[in-house]
């Protein structure tokens, strides 16, 4: 498989390039600054997103290179937030709805068929209909930067979510590319192997570039399989969408701007409790928490793959998730603030 030998390649690229960047003070986010401070007291090159952009380029063609260029801007404005060059929050999200609006309405990206009746009769304006999906992309983008702050948690989810691609995918249960989702199998096993040894970082343009990339060919799986529900595709994409959700409306409550980051997300609230109660060091602690959220979720794909054309099941699983995260939230936020 010659994409393996690239692979190979580019990795060893990414490590050359990492101890440069590190010699440079250059690209790097040091421990106590944002949430790398759950992981490591180590600098940290955040050269994912670059690792990520880097390896879409071997699948480069005429079919896809929409979705390159679109990625790579995506990628830069990441870059250009990592280096806080660009730090006004609400700066990025515009930013970030010019480039995903474009990319909607110049692919003309549509949903059809959501199961919701009201939904479905709005969705047949194309106008609403491409600021619907710009928002679903959105909303999982900036989710996927919300809880990129463990090692191992994002790449993680990602690469469960592939897993779960890959699984239909070999049973023709679903119609894919079967070589693109072997080849982002082995990119996140990569990235998720370097994460877990602290060698490198997603950062903002490795966040941004994996919303966008999963909520982008997601929309597209369903639109090619509409024998699934399109619930089971929120049930692939729930956390990091809830996540963006839940974020605003708690900010909002605590008069904090949305887009601003704090470290009083789900994860980190988990994090904390592990290390008080069990007494690990922030490594330890850090890897059961990230495994623990990522267990579950593969818990609930695992069930939700029993039901991939029952809407009523897939709905009452992105309900539970939601309950679930809501009180256990809550409980752990109260708890840790009332000890200080």
């Amino acid at each position: 498989m010659s994409y393996l030998f690239y692979l190979f390649l580019l990795t060893v690229l990414i490590i050359f390039l990492n101890k440069y960047l590190v010699n440079l003070n250059f690209l790097v986010n040091e421990t106590g600054d944002r949430h790398q401070r759950f992981a490591s007291n180590k600098v940290i090159p955040l050269t994912g997103g670059v690792f990520l952009f880097l390896s879409f380029l071997y699948f480069i063609n005429d079919e896809v290179l929409s979705f390159i260029l679109f990625s790579f801007l995506i990628f830069i404005l990441g870059i250009f937030s990592d280096l806080k060059d660009i730090k006004s929050a609400s700066l990025r999200l515009i930013m970030q709805i010019s480039i995903v609006l474009t990319f909607v309405v110049f692919n003309d990206l549509q949903l059809f068929n959501t199961k919701i009746y009201l939904l479905d009769k709005l969705l047949s304006n194309n106008s609403f209909n491409y600021i619907f999906v710009s928002f679903c992309i959105l909303i999982v983008i900036n989710g996927s930067n919300f809880f990129d702050g463990l090692n191992t948690l994002n790449i993680g989810y990602y690469l469960l979510v592939s897993l779960i691609i890959f699984y239909l995918k070999q049973n023709q249960i679903i119609s894919v590319n079967e070589i693109f989702i072997e080849y982002l199998l082995i990119v996140l096993l990569i990235l998720f192997f370097l994460n877990l040894i602290n060698k490198i970082y997603l950062g903002d343009a490795g966040s941004y570039l994996l919303g966008f990339t999963f909520a982008v060919y997601l929309i597209k799986l369903y639109i090619d399989n509409q024998h699934l529900s399109p619930f089971f595709i929120i049930v692939l994409l729930w956390y990091p969408s809830y996540e963006t959700l839940f974020s605003i409306i708690r900010k909002n409550i605590m008069n904090k701007s949305p887009m601003d980051p704090d470290s009083n997300h789900l994860h980190q609230q988990i994090f904390h409790l592990i290390k008080k109660k069990l007494k690990l060091s922030k490594l330890y602690s850090n890897l059961l928490a990230a495994n623990l959220i990522n267990l579950y979720n593969l818990v609930i794909f695992v069930i939700s793959l029993n039901f991939l054309s029952n809407s009523q099941i897939q709905v009452l699983l992105i309900l539970l998730n939601i309950t679930l995260y809501t009180l256990i939230y809550f409980k752990l936020f109260i708890a840790r603030y009332k000890r200080i």
